[in-house]
């Protein structure tokens, strides 16, 4: 029999808006700049992503974060909802990942699901912001794991603060920066596409010739650095934080 390529590990709703979520676990993924690492996608488990992104009904999953699409029509968010989220949503409604939820009814699927994290890191929200998420789950998820990386919009908000030491705080320009490190975050920086500031270490994936990868990096769990990334994707001609 083949084994599952992801589970669905929780069904709920946003602490922003109220709106249904749910937020599938995959375990193999092709990207060159994290690496092979299991991907935690968060999206409205209603709506299909590309639909919620037109419609602003992605504040469910997105909250505040400025890198949405804008009442002008622009977007500066790296992830192309039409790809990578699409086809996990439509995969999700056709059934083919199993539940195995934290604090659902004990079954095999659950053995299996922890198992495979033995050999893994986790990238929470490869879409959608972490800190709706149940934290306890993600504790004992990055418990089961090898280590994980981790990145909220939602940091000045109360229902993010058990993620504090956990996820980096997702900030645009130095004033953020500043704020979220008085808060006691470490943070990750998303500054204009010519910009390097001081305050914070270029994301060594991105940097030129660097081999470096998330899954090896290491520097993005909450606890060690403060990182910052030059604006990319789609979008990156919208960002102008220095």
């Amino acid at each position: 029999m083949t084994k599952p390529k992801g589970y669905v590990i929780q069904r709920s709703f946003s602490w922003i808006d109220g709106a249904p979520f749910v937020a599938i676990l995959t375990l193999e993924s092709s990207n060159r700049k994290t690496g092979n690492m299991a991907q935690v996608w968060i999206m409205r488990e209603d709506i299909n992503p590309v639909e919620a992104v037109t419609t602003g009904k992605d504040v469910t999953i997105c909250g505040d974060c400025p890198h949405r699409k804008q009442q002008n029509g622009t977007r500066s968010c790296y992830v192309n909802v039409g790809q990578g989220p699409n086809s996990i949503w439509k995969a999700y409604k056709r059934g083919i990942y199993p539940d195995a939820l934290f604090y659902g009814e004990y079954n095999e699927t659950w053995d299996e699901m922890i198992h495979a994290l033995k050999n893994k890191r986790i990238r929470w929200g490869a879409y959608g912001d972490p800190a709706i998420l149940c934290s306890a789950m993600v504790d004992y998820f990055n418990s089961k794991a090898q280590g994980h990386t981790g990145y909220t919009h939602q940091w000045r908000n109360e229902y993010a603060q058990d993620f504090k030491g956990i996820f980096q705080a997702s900030c645009d320009g130095f004033n953020d920066y500043l704020h979220a490190s008085d808060l006691g975050w470490k943070t990750f920086t998303v500054v204009s596409t010519n910009a390097h500031p001081n305050y914070a270490k270029q994301c060594p994936a991105t940097v030129e010739s660097s081999e470096a990868h998330c899954i090896t990096c290491k520097l993005c769990d909450g606890a060690r650095s403060d990182i910052y990334v030059n604006a990319h994707g789609s979008g990156k001609k919208y960002v102008t934080a220095a």
